[in-house]
């Protein structure tokens, strides 16, 4: 729409600052969403009264649309003098504005958004999946003081009739706010077999944060008694399982879990493989050095090959990641039904 703002001069910053004004104003829905991607690159030193007037409009829009688009931009921008209003929209009877709302806060951590928010999760169905309530579980761990929440969470985490989606989003939740008193109820999911798979990881990923120590014997009986039952077990839960085990070890910094990374660094299954080639790299232990050189040379997979190299560069002080590997609290495959 405009050109670059560092060549601009004081003289067409004041023009652009007036055009922007009057689309945002009278433009069309698309004229004034393409204004407001303009206004988070305009000179913030110059933006004031368009920063007022957007605060000024989110409180009177009518068009779901560009609410949503209003809130984006004042959470990218940061504009926290806008904050009760975000926090009424918590409540709106569009549930894209609320979740946009509640997005803004937790971008710009917004201290008095979390015991509203906290409300508003109080009212909603935990027997359901629900994209809502996940991300609204999210915004708290992610918000200040959002551990207030944890006591009535585990609550419902403890709740086995609950969506097991949801209580797996309250286990990580735990971890994110390091609530240690959970301890005992996600132990009882992580090591119980009848769990989804998904929740049992989620939980182990907990326990591994809260470095467990109650939890630590049991995460090496799960992965002795998973070696045990190769084969027999479904792979993709087998795979989860192991992955999410030994990733817990290495986040309480166990040193004997090295004897198990070198186990299933050889593991039949090339993503158990790559994940426990990531974690040797994580460890920075010179001992992998000879395990990992002959990966990066032969293993059966790309991918691996490619770990085993990283792995290296990080045990030697090259660390320099030039890609965002995936976490391993991504969603792990869930077992058949």
């Amino acid at each position: 729409m405009f050109g670059k703002e560092k060549e601009l001069t004081p003289e067409q910053i004041s023009k652009k600052k007036d055009v922007l004004s009057k689309i945002i104003r009278y433009g069309t829905s698309q004229e004034r969403k393409q204004a407001l991607g303009e206004l988070t690159r305009f000179p913030k030193e110059s933006a004031g009264e368009l920063y007022i007037l957007i605060g000024e409009q989110l409180k009177s829009e009518k068009d779901m649309g560009m609410k949503i688009v209003l809130l984006k931009t004042i959470g990218d921008l940061d504009l926290k003098e806008n904050k009760e209003t975000i926090i009424t929209l918590f409540e709106d009877s569009n549930e894209d504005v609320a979740k946009q709302a509640v997005t803004s806060a937790k971008k710009m951590k917004l201290a008095e958004a979390t015991n509203p928010l906290l409300e508003k999760v109080k009212k909603e169905d935990f027997t359901k999946n629900s994209n809502s309530l996940s991300l609204y579980i999210t915004a708290l761990a992610d918000l200040p003081e959002g551990k207030v929440a944890a006591p009535f969470l585990e609550t419902k985490f403890r709740e086995k009739f609950n969506n097991a989606d949801m209580r797996g989003q309250i286990a990580l939740y735990f971890g994110t706010v390091l609530y240690s008193e959970a301890e005992s109820a996600l132990m009882e999911v992580a090591f119980d077999e009848i769990q989804p798979t998904t929740l049992r990881c989620y939980s182990m990923n907990t326990l591994g944060k809260l470095k467990s120590e109650n939890a630590k014997p049991k995460l090496y009986e799960l992965l002795d008694s998973l070696k045990k039952t190769a084969g027999k077990l479904d792979a993709k839960k087998a795979q989860s399982l192991k992955i999410y085990a030994i990733g817990a070890l290495v986040t309480m910094g166990d040193k004997e879990v090295f004897q198990e990374l070198n186990e299933f660094a050889r593991d039949d299954d090339s993503m158990v493989r790559l994940r426990a080639i990531e974690f040797m790299g994580s460890l920075k232990d010179p001992k992998a050095l000879e395990l990992l050189e002959y990966k990066r040379d032969r293993d059966p997979s790309p991918k691996v090959q490619k770990a085993a190299k990283k792995a290296i560069d990080q045990i030697n002080g090259k660390d320099s990641p030039v890609e965002e590997e995936k976490s391993t609290e991504e969603k792990p495959e869930e077992e058949p039904k």
